[in-house]
């Protein structure tokens, strides 16, 4: 029920998705390097709304940086009703409160729907079907490149831990929650097809780039 939902909500998203990939699948003949085509279209596509989301989880992390620090210089020796009514101090003089942490996975959040419309597109699409690429030998299936084991989640996973270190550098905990987000995804997608996973591969380099020449800007 709540797949069906999805779909149909993402309807105009996915129907724009599979019409790129066959328009790719057309000039390059290739269904490998149009899933990669497909993915970075649609992060260019999406660089706007990444950019603000950063922007949003920079602002954020610098305001939990600045709240946790005098929340740990609160006195040692206040104690329940005392250190909350004190703690309740410090979130209110920075207009701040825990639920905005949930601000630290904006890219995420803003990059979602197209990330989920790939579920719809790579889980149902007939385009894949029997299509090799690399050492996938069927892209409508999971890789199964290490005798039977799926090498693309791993690589996906690490990207996604290295994107993280660098978005992230300077604040452990979100880091930290990031890496069990990667964990999970890892869980979820290890037995899906092996064309969503290159495409959510290839989003993550891109991701990863970005926030790299981000970082040297900075």
């Amino acid at each position: 029920m709540i797949w069906s939902t999805l779909e149909i909500l993402l309807f105009p998203i996915i129907w724009i998705m599979e019409r790129i990939l066959e328009l790719y699948l057309q000039l390059s003949s290739s269904a490998g390097l149009s899933v990669v085509l497909l993915s970075i279209t649609a992060m260019i596509v999406c660089v706007p709304l990444q950019r603000r989301a950063r922007a949003m989880e920079a602002r954020i992390s610098a305001r939990m940086q600045q709240v946790g620090k005098q929340v740990r210089a609160l006195d040692a020796g206040l104690t329940g009703e005392a250190r909350f009514h004190a703690t309740e101090t410090v979130y209110k003089a920075h207009g701040y409160h825990p639920i905005q942490s949930i601000g630290q996975g904006a890219t995420i959040f803003a990059l979602l729907p197209v990330l989920l419309s790939a579920v719809f597109v790579f889980s149902e699409s007939p385009l894949m079907a029997g299509k090799s690429f690399l050492f996938v030998p069927d892209l409508s299936e999971p890789d199964g490149a290490l005798g039977g084991i799926n090498l693309l989640p791993f690589i996906m996973t690490g990207i996604t831990f290295v994107d993280a270190a660098m978005r992230f550098r300077n604040d452990k905990g979100a880091r930290l929650k990031f890496y069990i987000v990667a964990v999970a995804l890892f869980a979820l997608v290890y037995s899906m097809p092996a064309s969503l996973v290159l495409y959510w591969s290839v989003s993550n380099v891109f991701s990863c780039l970005s926030n790299f020449r981000q970082g040297k800007k900075n």
